[in-house]
């Protein structure tokens, strides 16, 4: 009896830690054309911190180096470079699950954004309160921020949001197989197709 009460706590567990992630952004696909701008590019990435933001930023470098617009794309402190681009993310307050520790104070949302933060505890108490039956929902409005500097100056910022969500729970079991957790390669490929386009009469 023990030994199926553990097996199935294990099976729970696994079902309410489960999550499915849908990007909500728009998506937009850039025709780059076979120009070069025969211009070398040096990188800094700021504000990836996490496991997951480590892993995602290696698509955004892999997509600047396959562009095929610049002679050379090497880390800052390698080279001296014709740009430099600080590569930032600006997160957006998180609630980690199971309380977590966040990487904003708790108060940021309560403070200066009342109605999200509001929202957020009502969802949490239901998504508890029902074993996980009305799905915990959390939304990261995360912005990615292309900074490009010359000789050490600020030539121009290019922002562009990232919003996606997490559905924690018994549904996002069920959504898993359509969700977009697969597709960050994609997306942060876009992300840099576009900066490129934007950028192009800035190289």
């Amino acid at each position: 009896m023990k030994y199926k009460i553990t097996f199935l706590f294990g099976i729970l567990l696994s079902i309410i830690s489960s999550c499915s992630v849908f990007y909500s952004s728009e998506r937009r696909k850039i025709d780059l054309g076979k120009e070069t701008y025969d211009r070398s590019l040096s990188y800094e990435l700021i504000g990836w911190d996490e496991e997951l933001d480590r892993r995602r930023v290696t698509y955004i470098l892999s997509a600047l180096e396959k562009s095929g617009k610049f002679s050379t794309v090497r880390h800052f402190n390698q080279t001296k470079a014709d740009f430099h681009l600080q590569i930032i993310l600006e997160s957006s307050p998180k609630f980690k699950f199971f309380l977590g520790e966040s990487t904003e104070p708790v108060s940021y949302l309560a403070e200066r954004k009342q109605d999200r933060f509001l929202l957020y505890l009502a969802n949490r108490f239901l998504a508890i309160s029902t074993f996980f039956i009305v799905p915990d929902i959390d939304r990261d409005d995360d912005y990615l921020l292309f900074r490009l500097r010359k000789n050490g100056k600020i030539e121009k910022e290019y922002r562009y949001p990232m919003e996606s969500y997490r559905v924690f729970g018994w549904v996002s079991v069920l959504l898993m197989w359509v969700d977009d957790r697969d597709d960050w390669q994609s997306i942060l490929t876009e992300k840099v197709s576009e900066f490129i386009g934007d950028a192009k009469n800035d190289f």
